[in-house]
Order: structure tokens, then sequence, then C-alpha cells
């Protein structure tokens, strides 16, 4: 038997290289017919716990390699459990919903901010006008007119007259650009 076992070793080796095969782990033999599974231990980098696995065949007294395989040991790193994909997808909306309403806590969390700033900036000016500094006054309504114009420029912009002329010529073809196509239409083929 410890001819077969180097033999197999041997055929591990020739086939992976003296560093990839480890230590003799066990032998498997199938019952009266001359099979014999040899495991060595894997030391190739990424297939921890893993085995090759030699199969002998013996008959008249000759020995010949069958297989030589890597195979997993019992510990091996295997495939997750399936998961059906109404839960995969349950768990995927659940996490976009958390993540939209992080984003939007976030949102309300920054104009909290911006306008408690705006609002201890209009309390100094207005301490300033209440106290007769016409320069400040002035700042006051200048912020008045800059949050005037900062709400109105972003909601009642009118659209100008090239962007209606963009908006008309994006449905339009360029005049070239098909123009091969409609060429050979006209002409009969033989």
């Amino acid at each position: 038997m410890a001819n077969l076992r180097e033999l197999a070793k041997a055929a591990a080796v020739e086939a992976h290289g003296d560093s990839a095969v480890g230590s003799f782990i066990d032998e498997i033999a199938e019952a009266d017919s001359g099979v014999v599974s040899y495991l060595f231990a894997s030391k190739l980098k990424g297939y921890p716990d893993w085995r090759f696995c030699v199969t002998l065949f013996t008959q008249d007294g000759a020995t010949t390699v069958s297989e030589l395989n890597l195979i997993p040991g019992p510990d091996s790193l295997l495939a997750p459990a399936w998961v059906p994909w109404s839960d995969r997808l349950a768990d995927y909306k659940a996490l976009q919903a958390a993540l939209e309403a992080e984003a939007a806590a976030a949102a309300l969390e920054a104009d909290e901010e911006v306008d408690d700033e705006a609002d201890e900036e209009a309390d100094e000016l207005t301490n300033e006008v209440n106290e007769g500094s016409e320069a400040a006054a002035e700042a006051l309504e200048s912020a008045i007119d800059e949050v005037a114009t900062e709400d109105s420029a972003t909601t009642n912009v009118p659209e100008s007259v090239d962007a209606q002329d963009d908006a008309n010529d994006a449905g339009v073809k360029g005049k070239g650009l098909f123009k091969w196509k409609t060429l050979g239409r006209g002409k009969k083929r033989k």
C-alpha cells in the first residue's frame, strides 16, 4: 500500500507541482473493485482545506492513475445558502428606503442649519436697525432682496426663445446623417 500512496502523491506532484501538494490525509478503498482514492492536503493559495484526490485502479498487478481532482474538504469555503429572490428584493427595498430616509433627514438638518444662520444674521441686522444705523437698514434690505431673488430665480425662470428653438431642433434628424440610407431606396436591384 505504501507504494500506491507514493505513486498517487507523485501523480499529484507531477500535475500541480511539489509546492502545491501537502501531506497525506486519507485513503478510500472501494470494496473488491481494485479502485483506491488517496487524499492529500492542498497548499494552493486560495484553497484552504481543499484536497487533491488521486484515484488509482489496480488489476492483475498493473496500476494506473484513473483520476486526479481538487475537491473541497469539510470546512472549505463553499457558496452561501440560496436565498429566494423575493427575500433579496425585500431586503434591497428596505435598504433603499432606509438610505432615502437618511438622505431626507440630512437635507432637513442642513436646511435647518441654513435657516438658523439666516435668522441669526437677520436678528443682528434688526438689532442694529433698531439702534439707528442706516448702513444696517440698507444691509437688511439687501439681504431680504437676496433671499427673494434666490427663491424666485429657481422657481420663476421664464423659458428663453433659444431654449424653445433648441427643443424644437432636438426632434429633427440631422440633414446629412441618414442620407446614405435614402439614396439606395430608389435604385432597382438586379
